[in-house]
């Protein structure tokens, strides 16, 4: 969860923030871009457990990991401490190591990078699609070589990636669905497909653990490997292995969540059906969803005109609006040309979106946000541009 609010390139905490804001006559309301979804169920779940005793790797541990894996549809589930620790345990069962290719998108946060260079693989970073944010298939195809070892595929934004041409080009696939669980394509949900996929439980995610990840794979010697190499404790001293445990703690939140993740996405739909009926007018540039798939609005991302001054006008307005992605991987390699990624990273703006935004925040995100738009579109119009 975001815990601060750039302005102007400093970073203000959100009661230093408020009181600025207050000072300019500004309103006393701050809308976040992320916040938990947490109950007094999932207390209570936690608490039970906390009570106990058990409170590491245990049986609700085991729990969770079948419940996710049977609600995704796949035989076998691994919990481990994080996201990025699943993505390097699905790439270590593949049997990846120094001098292998894993292609990845440029649009995407670090952490499949990471996870690379942790199994000393080369990252073979392309571009996106557009449409949708996700990875594009066109631009796989031509970076494969005797050395790519597999794909890392995120759902991005909730958004199924158009998986069959990804499948068909005969390596290994990834299904990275940090923020995607529930997610659905051609009628099966999301993880479901790839080889292996890895799951988020972020605070913010589509449910949480407070940190916390999942693999999941229907192989069971790959699932055999991941179980070796999650811990090291009473095991031969090769090959190496890790601490990436998920505590029972954990996942007696997951296991409570998890409960309520169709009414999340439910909640979630609903907001994004309001959102684009009142921003329509503006013609901002939306995900284009396929008849293929449906996705939850982990995010709900629009592709706007002079970004960052609207992200400013917002923040203004006490509504903390961000970049979706901090910036494309490429950015770093100037040998890499990811055009689509570039456009992404200048206009794509994360609108506040989670189950806890309450009436009042819906109403007052949409009419803060008609206004700067309509403003925006104003002056745009007047200088012979529109907003994308």
């Amino acid at each position: 969860m975001i815990d601060h609010v750039s302005v102007s390139g400093e970073k203000l905490g959100y009661e230093e923030y408020d009181r600025t804001r207050l000072k300019r006559g500004a309103s006393p309301l701050i809308i976040p871009h992320s916040r938990p979804s947490i109950d007094r169920s999932d207390i209570k779940a936690v608490s039970q457990v906390l009570a106990s005793g058990r409170i590491a790797q245990g049986e609700k541990v085991k729990e969770f990991e079948d419940a996710v894996a049977l609600y995704v549809g796949k035989k076998y589930g691994v919990a481990v401490s994080s996201g990025t620790s699943a993505l390097h345990l699905a790439l270590l069962s593949l049997g990846v190591g120094p001098g292998d290719e894993i292609i990845m998108p440029s649009y995407v946060c670090s952490s499949p990078y990471f996870a690379t260079l942790h199994a000393r693989a080369v990252p073979k970073i392309v571009d996106i699609d557009l449409s949708n944010f996700n990875i594009c298939a066109d631009a796989v195809g031509p970076e494969i070589s005797p050395k790519t070892k597999a794909i890392i595929v995120p759902h991005m934004f909730g958004n199924p990636a158009e998986l069959d041409p990804l499948l068909e080009l005969g390596v290994p696939v990834i299904e990275d669905c940090a923020q995607s669980l529930g997610a659905e394509y051609k009628s099966r949900r999301v993880g479901s497909f790839g080889e292996l996929s890895v799951f988020s439980f972020y605070a913010t995610k589509m449910i949480t653990t407070g940190e916390g990840g999942m693999i999941l794979t229907n192989d069971e010697q790959k699932y055999a490997r991941i179980l070796e190499l999650r811990d090291y404790d009473k095991k031969a001293l090769t090959p190496v292995k890790y601490n990436y445990k998920m505590t029972d703690l954990q996942a007696s939140l997951g296991i409570s969540q998890l409960h309520k993740l169709p009414g999340f996405i439910e909640r979630r739909r609903r907001i994004a059906s309001i959102y684009s009926a009142a921003l329509s007018e503006h013609r901002i540039g939306l995900p284009t969803a396929t008849p293929d798939s449906r996705g939850v609005f982990y995010r709900y991302v629009v592709m706007v005109d002079n970004m960052e001054r609207i992200r400013e006008e917002t923040h203004r307005d006490g509504i903390i609006c961000e970049r979706p992605v901090f910036k494309p991987l490429h950015s770093d390699f100037a040998t890499v040309e990811c055009p689509n990624s570039d456009t992404a990273h200048n206009h794509a703006l994360s609108i506040p979106l989670y189950p806890g935004l309450s009436g009042e925040e819906i109403d007052y995100v949409v009419a803060r946000l008609q206004e700067t738009l309509r403003n925006w579109s104003n002056q745009l119009a007047a200088s012979g541009r529109r907003l994308l």
